[in-house]
């Protein structure tokens, strides 16, 4: 499977400056959990509900007043566009991240990969098997 096709392209991105209000309502208009923190092309970091709960809400800030590059995560898994899903979600769980990055050999944010995303077109993968192997069982009649 190519990730290219599941993850969200183009990435949803705000630059470091950018209030975390302006942040939350991308997320919101968008429908996603992140959003890539973006500085001349190149990844800085990432912003997602999580930041949003422990970073802001929790420890009182106001969203309009607060920049994303002060509560950010600065860390980010990234991954090339070429990984499997498996090492991709494999990823995810080891690391205990839901969101991550796809990006070109120059740092370039191709797309964003969400775990929701992810995991439903797993299943679905999973169903298309399952639902060919009960036809191909199905079809075998009497003296195989």
């Amino acid at each position: 499977m190519n990730l290219m096709k599941i993850a969200h392209v183009p990435p949803i991105m705000v630059g470091p400056e950018a209030s975390v209000a302006e942040a939350v309502n991308a997320m919101v208009d968008h429908s996603v959990g992140a959003v890539a923190v973006i500085e001349g092309g190149i990844l800085k970091g990432i912003f997602s509900e999580r930041d949003v709960v422990k970073k802001v809400v929790y420890q009182r800030l106001l969203p309009e007043n607060t920049r994303v590059a002060d509560v950010m995560t600065w860390e980010v898994e990234c991954i090339p566009a070429e990984m499997a899903a498996g090492d991709a979600l494999r990823l995810m769980i080891d690391r205990h991240v839901r969101h991550l990055p796809i990006v070109d050999g120059k740092g370039t944010v191709l797309g964003v990969l969400y775990i929701r995303n992810l995991l439903q077109n797993l299943v679905e993968e999973l169903e298309d098997r399952i639902n060919s192997i009960s036809s191909y069982y199905e079809a075998d009649g009497p003296g195989g």
